[in-house]
């Protein structure tokens, strides 16, 4: 789909420069004069050379916009949702956000390249690394001596709950020599039938039928949860917690304050006796950082190197990180004031000058439709393309022009039949026009 629209954009005196810079390190770089519809195109064609693009915009409507509009350019593009940082324990979309978030962690582990968008606030959370998630996951091939007891262990570890028959993401159940699992990333569950202690088969089958749909010779089950933890480290954890917990509940009924000591008492009192039930890491994503010092951010996975990182209106996203921290601190303030968290819980959020410090690493670029500052980038080379571009719609259902007089256009070629875009690079003078046509 790119090639399509490539040609006329080369043809820009500033594209070959802002490739370069790209290319070669330099920057950060801001490109002005570009419309929400046409941002895309510009995206795509300066970083084709690049393995990884990371796509970050101000909102989810836009994310999920820029997602598609990705899709017809790049096969390999995934959104990544960003967690509701305020409301661990209330997120309504549980399973479903740690399915979409695990799938893309999945693609960056196993693929060589593609295109990930995401909004601001999914580089403010703290997650484990991604090397981490990589040496937990679980690898069985069809042949391969494998320890059933071992097996159950490392599931658990990975946030899978035993249950006596699989019937929903994130399950597995052992009968005999029998090992069914529902891993989060997959569509269909998997059924692991051994011999002894060989790997005899790995089939996938239907939840409801219980037939085998595929014969598979190898599995990789990624973790269940963002929070993984093994016995070891869940002690080690609670110890932490336990410790710090004593400690504010002396400084709350030192300030007068024993009802909010009492609550965070019991509180934690109950979080521990459910985890130690049930094995259950539900209402734990909070308390990270007790059970893991070393934290990511979600930028951090992709190496510099290889990604170009485009920001999408970066005076929007400032704006976005700015609210969004301020309401996180207020709201951990209230919190710890009436003993509802611990303080380690308040620093759930990297904030927005140490996603700026990250962001300098990287080869980053701007795109907006007017030049306006932003604490989060500070580029250091500015480009400004001015464009005039037309789409004219040839059936009578679609019988009209519709004219857009900045930055570099994209057509979306399944909505009209004749697409004609005309770039006009302001320096080569008024006569330096180049039409496209493509026709049904």
């Amino acid at each position: 789909m790119g090639e399509i629209f490539a040609n006329p954009l080369t043809e820009l005196a500033e594209y070959g420069d802002m490739k370069q810079d790209l290319m070669k390190g330099k920057g950060p770089v801001q490109i002005c004069g570009v419309t929400d519809s046409q941002k895309v195109h510009v995206m795509y064609q300066v970083s084709e050379e690049k393995a990884w693009r990371l796509v970050v915009t101000h909102d989810d409507t836009r994310a999920r916009e820029l997602y598609d509009d990705f899709s017809y350019f790049e096969k390999n593009t995934w959104l990544y949702p960003a967690r509701d940082l305020l409301f661990y324990s209330s997120d309504i979309h549980g399973n479903l956000l740690t399915r979409q978030r695990m799938q893309v962690f999945k693609h960056l582990m196993e693929d060589v390249g593609g295109t990930v968008v995401t909004t601001v606030d999914g580089l403010m959370d703290h997650l484990l690394p991604l090397s981490m998630m990589k040496e937990r996951r679980i690898l069985v091939e069809s042949g391969e001596v494998l320890d059933i007891g071992d097996m159950k262990e490392r599931l658990r570890d990975l946030g899978y709950e035993r249950t006596g028959q699989v019937d929903g993401m994130g399950q597995f159940s052992i009968r005999g020599g029998i090992i069914d699992i529902f891993p989060l990333t997959e569509e269909l569950p998997v059924r692991i039938e051994l011999w002894g202690d060989s790997v005899e088969s790995i089939r996938s089958f239907d939840v409801l039928s219980q037939r085998s749909v595929e014969n598979l010779d190898e599995i990789a089950i990624y973790p269940a949860t963002e929070l993984m933890l093994s016995e070891s480290r869940r002690q080690d954890g609670f110890a932490r917690i336990k410790k710090e917990t004593k400690q504010y509940a002396k400084k709350l009924r030192e300030q007068g304050n024993p009802e909010a000591a009492h609550r965070i008492e019991m509180q934690i009192k109950e979080i521990e006796e459910s985890a130690q039930e049930f094995g259950s890491v539900v209402n734990l994503e909070s308390f990270v950082h007790y059970f893991y010092p070393q934290t990511e951010s979600f930028l951090e996975f992709f190496h510099p190197e290889t990604t170009a990182v485009f920001l999408d209106e970066p005076q929007h996203l400032s704006e976005t990180a700015n609210a969004l921290e301020t309401e996180f601190r207020e709201s951990m303030t209230g919190r710890l004031e009436k003993g509802y968290i611990l303080p380690g819980q308040a620093q759930l959020l990297y904030p927005e000058k140490e996603i700026a410090g990250k962001l300098s690493q990287y080869r980053a670029v701007s795109l907006a439709a007017l030049d306006a500052k932003s604490s989060l980038f500070k580029p250091d080379r500015r480009f400004e393309i001015t464009v005039r571009s037309k789409v004219l719609c040839g059936s009578k259902k679609h019988r009209h022009v519709s004219v857009v007089t900045a930055g570099v256009h994209k057509a979306r070629l399944t909505r009209f039949p004749r697409a004609f875009a005309c770039f006009r690079d302001r320096t080569a003078g008024a006569g330096a026009e180049r039409f496209l046509q493509r026709r049904p």
